[in-house]
C-alpha cells in the first residue's frame, strides 16, 4: 500500500458520503416544499415562494396576434375571492377582437413588495398590459412600533426570508438552502427575537394601536415607482387604478360575525388587517400616492380612480374589499373605459 493511501481513501469515503447526505437532505426537502407549496420537485428557490409564476404561459401556447394581460396584486384580484379576471378576459375579447391571455400573479395577502419582486422576475417576459392594484394588505405591517417596523417589510419573517433570496438571485437552485434559510427565520421569530415581528395572521390587539402611523407609504410608493420604472423600460403600459373600499355603515366586529351587515358574503373582517379607522386612514394614504404617481408618470400610465368610481354598498360588496359577482362587474367596467382605443395597436 502506498504512504498515505489509507488517509485518501478515507477522504473520498468521507465525502461521498457527505455528498450522498446532501442528496437526501435536498430530496427530502424538495418533497417538503412540493407539498407544501404544490411546486415540481425541480423546481428553482423563486418557485418555493412565488409558485404562482409557473402560470406564466409559455410562447407556444400564445397566439402572437393576442393581447397579454398581467395582473398583480392581492386576493382583490385573485380568482378564489371575485370574478374581476374572467370578466376582464371576456370584457377585452369582446372589445378588441382578439384572443386574451390574463396572466394573474395576484395572491391573497401579498403587497407591493411581492408584485415588484415578481414583475422584476419577468424581465424577459412581454406584456401588453400591467394592472397593478394594492392598498389594503401591507396595511397590516403599521401594526408595530415605529422602532419595529423595516421599510423592506422584514418585520414579517415571510419578507425576511423573500428579501435574502431576492437579493441574491444568483444562488443555486437548492431546496436545502431555502429549508435552512426558512427554518432559521422561524426560529428567530418563535424564540431567539419574537419582539422583532409581527404575527403572520391576525395583528396583536395590543399592537394596533400603533397603526395609526402608516408607515407603509414610503415603502408602497417606493415598491409602485421600482415597478413603473420597470415597466417603463420593457415599453408596457401601466393601468394603476386607487383602492375600493367600503365600510358598512354602523361596523363592528360583533356585526359582522353576526352577519348583521349589508355585505354580501362577509368575507373578510377590517380587523385582520387592523384597528378600521386606521386601516381608513391607511388607505386614503396610499390612493393618495397612486394617484400622484398617476399625475407625475402621465403619459406612460393608464389611471381608474376605483375608490370614487365603484358604488359603496353591500351589493357590490363582500366586505371592506372584496368584490361580490356584481362588484367585479362595475370594476372591469371601470377599467374598460379607460382603456383608450389604440392601447393594444401592433
Amino acid at each position: 500500500m502506498k504512504p498515505g493511501g489509507g488517509k485518501a481513501r478515507k477522504l473520498v469515503y468521507a465525502l461521498l458520503l457527505i455528498a450522498f447526505v446532501f442528496l437526501v437532505v435536498e430530496a427530502f426537502s424538495r418533497v417538503e416544499w412540493s407539498l407544501r407549496s404544490e411546486v415540481p420537485f425541480f423546481s428553482p428557490n423563486v418557485h418555493f415562494y412565488y409558485p404562482e409564476l409557473r402560470r406564466i404561459s409559455e410562447p407556444a401556447d400564445r397566439d402572437e396576434e393576442g393581447i397579454r394581460v398581467l395582473l398583480l396584486g392581492g386576493s382583490v384580484l385573485h380568482e378564489d375571492w371575485g370574478n374581476i379576471p374572467r370578466v376582464l378576459e371576456e370584457r377585452l375579447s369582446r372589445a378588441f377582437r382578439r384572443e386574451v391571455w390574463i396572466e394573474n400573479l395576484a395572491m391573497p395577502g401579498h403587497t407591493s413588495l411581492d408584485s415588484y419582486y415578481k414583475y422584476r422576475r419577468l424581465s424577459r417576459e412581454s406584456f401588453d398590459l400591467v394592472v397593478l392594484y394594492h392598498g389594503i394588505n401591507e396595511l397590516r405591517l403599521n401594526n408595530c412600533p415605529s422602532g419595529v417596523f423595516r421599510a423592506d417589510y422584514g418585520h414579517y419573517s415571510w419578507y425576511r426570508v423573500i428579501n435574502r433570496f431576492e437579493a441574491h438571485p444568483g444562488l443555486p437552485n437548492c431546496a436545502t438552502l431555502y429549508s435552512l434559510t426558512y427554518r432559521f427565520f422561524r426560529l428567530d421569530e418563535k424564540l431567539i427575537s419574537p419582539e422583532n415581528y409581527i404575527p403572520r395572521d391576525r395583528p396583536e390587539e395590543e399592537m394596533t394601536a400603533f397603526g395609526g402611523e402608516v408607515k407603509t407609504a414610503g415603502p408602497f410608493e417606493t415598491n409602485f415607482t421600482r415597478i413603473l420604472d420597470l415597466a417603463r423600460e420593457k415599453g408596457e403600459p401601466v393601468l394603476l387604478m386607487k383602492f375600493s373600499y367600503y365600510l358598512a355603515p354602523g361596523y363592528s366586529l360583533e356585526k359582522f360575525e353576526d352577519r348583521a351587515l349589508d355585505y354580501c358574503l362577509h368575507s373578510c373582517p377590517v380587523e385582520i388587517w387592523g384597528a378600521p379607522l386606521h386601516i381608513l386612514a391607511g388607505l386614503e394614504a396610499h390612493n393618495g400616492i397612486i394617484e400622484e404617481l398617476a399625475r407625475t408618470h402621465a403619459g406612460s400610465v393608464l389611471f381608474v380612480d376605483q375608490q370614487r368610481a365603484m358604488p359603496k354598498d353591500g351589493e357590490h360588496f363582500n366586505d371592506i374589499c372584496h368584490l361580490s359577482q356584481k362588484g367585479s362587474g362595475v370594476f372591469v367596467e371601470n377599467i374598460m373605459r379607460a382603456l383608450p382605443a389604440g392601447v393594444f395597436a401592433d
